[in-house]
């Protein structure tokens, strides 16, 4: 796996829980406030019955501490998942909307406190079972954000591996979402062909298509190293610079993105001679090697998932390359 391909990874990664966690923060600060509106309620309640009715004061004001607890609960949550700030603002707004809605029922309330005098002992069973479901409803929405967080991550995993497929042997130059929220990604490959790549929102492959060679692009600065060997950089229309080595014919022996432009710089030696073997450094074991079809990695894999003969078709890429729509449109037609 390419450096390119492992910090996609990691955005993709940051994002998703980044994602996660704001959702998280907003399930538990809905309850978090359907908990608080309650809670009021209850206090309203309280505040109507006479303080010489002291048992049923005594049974609302023990379910109006109960919500404490259970509010106490989710902010701990809240704290050890560090989504306190968003818990806090949710919670709030919920705050907000209830009070509108109870500011309608007060007069409401305020007929029915002198029944409610009368019934307070059936009041205070009837509150405590409330308290009771408010308590189940709060435990299942908490339950419900931990089950759709897992499965979030998961789809991010998913996401990350069909998009390191879709870079075989590649580097990554840029990523970009179009209008129709497709995730566009331009790379290089160990040719040198610069491949576009379209993804759906779930990472599957759209389209494919060969933009140019890093051969084409204008050179930014071009020198001669100690072995004599050509050295260019050039720079793609994404802003990111390449080095290439170049042979005497002006084939690519090597090529790799400075530490200036890419954020991830290590690259191991095993890497780098496969690459140079693959791009013509091989000698006479390369010479009695069969070469293999003219057509992106992608474009491989997806003929062998088809069933496509690659030799029976004519590439519409840079130099008659292979894409991924040539083995589509042979597979149709």
């Amino acid at each position: 796996m390419t450096e390119g391909v492992q910090n996609l990874q990691q955005q993709i990664q940051e994002q998703t829980v980044n994602s996660a966690k704001d959702f998280y923060g907003d399930s538990l600060g809905q309850v978090k406030g359907q908990l608080d509106s309650s809670r009021s309620q209850l206090e309203e309640l309280l505040e109507q019955i006479p303080e010489s009715q002291e048992d049923a004061r005594n049974e609302i004001q023990g379910l109006i501490d109960s919500y404490e607890s259970i509010t106490g609960a989710l902010d701990e949550a809240a704290e050890s998942q560090g989504v306190t700030d968003t818990v806090q603002e949710t919670a709030q707004g919920a705050v907000d909307q209830a009070q509108q809605a109870a500011d309608g029922a007060v007069g409401q309330v305020q007929d029915a406190a002198g029944q409610a005098q009368e019934a307070a002992g059936d009041a205070a069973g009837q509150a405590q079972e409330a308290a009771g479901g408010a308590a189940d409803a709060a435990t299942g929405a908490v339950g419900q954000a931990t089950e759709q967080v897992g499965e979030v991550a998961d789809q991010a995993q998913d996401t990350v591996g069909q998009v390191a497929e879709n870079l075989p042997g590649g580097q990554l130059l840029s990523q970009t979402t179009n209008d129709a929220g497709e995730t566009i990604q331009r790379a290089v490959d160990e040719s040198g062909d610069i491949v576009e790549t379209t993804l759906d929102d779930a990472g599957n492959l759209v389209n494919e298509d060969i933009a140019g060679n890093l051969t084409d692009l204008e050179p930014v600065n071009e020198i001669t190293n100690e072995a004599g060997e050509l050295v260019r950089t050039v720079k793609d229309e994404s802003g990111t610079l390449i080095e290439l080595k170049l042979g005497d014919d002006g084939s690519i022996l090597d090529l790799q993105i400075p530490p200036s432009t890419e954020e991830v710089t290590e690259e191991t030696e095993e890497s780098s001679e496969e690459t140079t073997q693959q791009q013509g450094g091989g000698g006479e074991e390369e010479e009695g090697e069969e070469e293999g079809p003219n057509a992106t990695g992608a474009a491989q894999q997806k003929a062998e998932e088809m069933g496509v003969d690659l030799s029976q078709i004519e590439g519409s890429g840079a130099g008659g390359r292979i894409t991924v729509k040539d083995v589509l449109g042979a597979a149709q037609g």
